[in-house]
């Protein structure tokens, strides 16, 4: 996390977030760090889907189209909040978190990206087998911070 505040200071980027299943906890790990105020602008927890559409106009024929967890809500998500927001690089998340329901094939379906500028990158994860919900969104922001990473190098 230190990493990415680094490097959005280095490079004059601001920061914003808009979080469904993991429920701010990104924001929580980004604020921790000292001196992520330079770069972090504020964000949004996006947890219902009222929430998106009212709050973030995401249009709710998307989201009856694709489903609250999809490619398609995250990208809206990610361009929503930048418009809204006015920054260089937004950080999304939306899914089912555990527990797993045996009885729903998209269970543990999630996507977590990221916008940079311009280019968005999404990524999809599958959770196989249920853990404790926090545990998952700890495991989540580090698999986002790993990719956001991989585009800093």
């Amino acid at each position: 996390m230190e990493r990415l505040i680094e490097w959005a200071i280095n490079n004059n980027y601001s920061i914003s977030t808009c979080e469904s299943f993991t429920g701010g906890a990104f924001s929580n790990a980004l604020t921790n760090v000292s001196g992520s105020s330079k770069a972090y602008k504020g964000g949004f927890v996006c947890y219902s889907n009222e929430f998106k559409v009212d709050v973030l106009k995401i249009d709710i024929k998307v989201i009856k189209k694709y489903s609250p967890v999809s490619v398609e809500v995250l990208t809206e998500m990610l361009n929503k909040t930048q418009k809204i927001l006015l920054t260089d690089i937004v950080i999304g998340y939306t899914g089912w978190a555990p527990p797993l329901d045996k009885k729903n094939s998209d269970s543990g379906l999630t996507y977590y990206g990221f916008k940079i500028k311009d280019e968005i990158t999404i990524i999809e994860y599958k959770l196989e087998a249920n853990m404790d919900r926090s545990h998952f969104k700890t495991i989540m922001i580090e698999k986002l911070i790993k990719q956001i990473e991989k585009r800093m190098i």
